[in-house]
């Protein structure tokens, strides 16, 4: 269905909607009625509700479930030892890293006096 062809704006106002103007603004009415009637509807707003609950009883199940379960109490307990692991090894790195750095300045630095003092002597 094609929308009207609009002439001008002065015919537009001059002559009273075609039928099939006024049927395609009708049936868009009912449609849009229908849309927010659907959306209102106290019978679905009812079932969303209750989907709702089921998924958050649901949930709350399967987490204490969780909880419970020794295999998921064993799994988190061995991640948190590799966490822990993890840092552990990261902090002795990053501490290797910083002396390492810190024993290469002073190996320059004795050099240059090194350097400077045999120059001088």
């Amino acid at each position: 269905m094609k929308k009207p062809k609009i002439v001008g704006a002065e015919a537009e106002r001059d002559r009273p909607p075609s039928m099939k103007e006024r049927a395609r603004k009708a049936r868009h009415e009912a449609y849009v009625r229908a849309k927010e009637h659907k959306k209102n509807d106290p019978r679905t707003l009812l079932l969303k509700e209750k989907a709702k609950r089921i998924r958050r009883e649901a949930s709350a199940k399967a987490k204490e479930r969780r909880k419970n379960d020794p295999k998921e109490i064993a799994r988190k307990e061995t991640a948190k030892k590799e966490r822990r692991e993890a840092t552990k090894r990261a902090t002795t790195q990053r501490k290797d890293a910083a002396s390492a750095a810190k024993k290469a300045e002073r190996a320059t630095k004795d050099a240059q006096l090194n350097v400077r003092f045999v120059g001088v002597a």
